[in-house]
């Protein structure tokens, strides 16, 4: 099987707050041949199209936004079901594992108080509040 030599189209962003302040934008491109996702962040005053760009993927799976409420950040994973995350946070480092629905759960508690996952594409055309718990998104039309 041949490599896909990728024709990337704009899929759409995601805003994320903390209140009335902008962090981060979170953008996808999707390629029109094979449909791999491509992902990258700008913060507050970056104006580069490639400032940010994250590593292409080189298998199957999905980016997820991963909002931790304590440190107020977000970053972006791209996993699969099965997969784990070590994060660290105001609570010391933590390690989720990724379920087949692509939300995050901890080996520890099971839940995962003051941190949430979600989908890069379900969420693209939104903004994401971190202000307040718990946080939602809020879809534009």
């Amino acid at each position: 099987m041949s490599e896909c030599s990728h024709q990337y189209i704009y899929g759409g962003l995601v805003n994320i707050y903390d209140g009335e302040k902008l962090l981060k934008v979170y953008e996808y491109w999707k390629c029109r041949r094979c449909g791999k996702i491509r992902a990258g962040y700008r913060s507050f005053g970056d104006t580069s199209s490639t400032h940010g760009l994250l590593e292409e993927p080189e298998n199957d799976g999905k980016w997820i936004l991963l909002v931790c409420h304590q440190t107020k950040d977000v970053d972006a994973y791209f996993v699969k079901p099965g997969d784990r995350i070590v994060h660290a946070c105001s609570d010391g480092k933590k390690e989720f594992y990724v379920t087949e629905e692509y939300k995050i759960l901890s080996k520890e508690e099971g839940s995962v108080s003051g941190h949430y996952s979600f989908l890069l594409e379900e969420v693209s055309t939104g903004v994401i509040d971190i202000s307040k718990e718990p946080i939602t998104v809020i879809k534009s039309s």
